[in-house]
This record gives structure tokens, sequence and C-alpha cells, in this order.
């Protein structure tokens, strides 16, 4: 407990420093407003699906714009203790609660700078593992070669260096190696720097979604989204 607390004071320490205070107080009035809405049973939230074909692509356009940058794909647990060991802070990533998620089949890419966290992303490779990363009840296909992806978050002090671009493209390679043939995710959609980097990537966006969930009743509905790039169908 008390170490989710020093990193929720930590990610405010930062969104201060990054942002300025008003944006703080903006950012831990609608934190505290989701806890309390998620404590009465209620939600109301809007989403863009997203789904990409996996491709093997060369990283000359990916490489990050920094140096000292090292990357990790974790699998297992005794991987991530390996890499705590070793001296990577892995602090940030306590949060996450990375031991159960590891062990419900969720694997995590890890962009280090020197030995601090610099980007986390999350990838579900089970059904398990997708409703406790990512579960709202979109439809992934994992018996045909499907993931998702979820709770990618990337460190205030290296934002603009490219590590979320270049992190999607290393996990990207690693999960064709595995014979996953497709990602699907959903952004929210006010969620613009996730939305632009998809854009970037040439991920298509598949459809619009709502949900609402009060009192332990939920609802879904999709809206198709018309493109000419049918890649993600």
């Amino acid at each position: 407990m008390l170490d989710r607390l020093r990193t929720l004071f930590s990610r405010v320490k930062d969104i201060y420093q990054e942002e300025g205070l008003l944006d703080t107080i903006e950012r831990i009035f609608l934190f505290t407003k989701h806890v309390i809405l998620s404590a009465i049973s209620y939600e109301n939230s809007e989403f863009y699906i997203t789904g990409r074909v996996l491709r093997v692509e060369d990283d000359d356009k990916y490489l990050p714009k920094i140096p000292n940058v090292t990357y990790w794909f974790v699998e297992t647990i005794e991987q991530l203790d390996e890499l705590q060991k070793e001296g990577f802070d892995l602090s940030l990533l306590d949060i996450d609660q990375p031991h159960y998620r590891l062990q419900k089949g969720a694997i995590v890419n890890l962009v280090f700078v020197g030995h601090e966290l610099g980007f986390k992303g999350w990838t579900a490779l089970t059904e398990e593992a997708k409703n406790i990363i990512n579960p709202y009840p979109y439809k992934v296909d994992f018996e045909k070669g499907e993931v998702c992806g979820g709770n990618a978050w990337t460190n205030p002090k290296y934002r603009r260096q490219g590590l979320s671009y270049y992190a999607a493209y290393r996990n990207e390679q690693f999960l064709i190696e595995k014979g996953v043939v497709k990602s699907r995710s959903i952004k929210y959609t006010n969620n613009i720097a996730s939305i632009g980097q998809s854009v970037k990537r040439g991920t298509p966006i598949l459809a619009r979604a709502r949900y609402i969930r009060i009192f332990g009743l939920q609802f879904w509905r999709e809206k198709p989204i018309e493109s000419t790039d049918s890649e993600g169908n």
C-alpha cells in the first residue's frame, strides 16, 4: 500500500513539473472523480477501436532520439526479478501489480534510459489477461493469433523522445516471432497522444464504441468507421 502511494505521489510530482499547477489540479480532480464514480459503479466512456496486421519492418525510422536506451521483453516473474537485481528501477511498475499480470498471460515491454524506466506497455496474450489489462468487452480472437495492448505509459521526463514509437515497433517484431498476426486495442477518444501514434504508424481506426456501466449493468455499443484501409479487419 505504501509503495502504491509513493508511486502515485511520484506521478503527481512528474505531472506538476511537466505540465504546471493548473493542469496538475485538473488531473487530480479527474482522477478523484474516476475513483468516486468507480466506487458507486458508474462509468460512461467513449473509445476508438484500432486494429493492426503485424508486419516485419526495419528499425531505421523507429530509433529513439536519445542515447543510452535499452529495451526488454518480460514474460515471467523471474525475468522481472532479474531486472531488479541488475539495478533497473521498477518502482513505477508496482502500481500495475506486474507479478499477477504475468501469471495470467500478459507480457510487458519496458524501455529504460540508463536504469530509469522511460516507457512501459502491456500486451495480453489470453482472454484472462485482457480482462485484467483492458476489461472492456471488445472482441479479440486469441485463438486466431490476435492480441491486445493496454496500460502504456511514458515517463514525463522522456516524452517526445520517441520511446513509445520505438517500443511499439520492438513489441510488434517480438510478437511476430511468437506467431501473432494481429493486434487490437481501444483508446479513449480524448487520448490525442495515443491516437496520434496510431495514425503515425498507419494503424486504422475500425470503430467508435461507447461503454456504460451503472450499478452492475453494462452496455457496450460499437459503430464501425468506414475506411479505405481494411488491414485491421
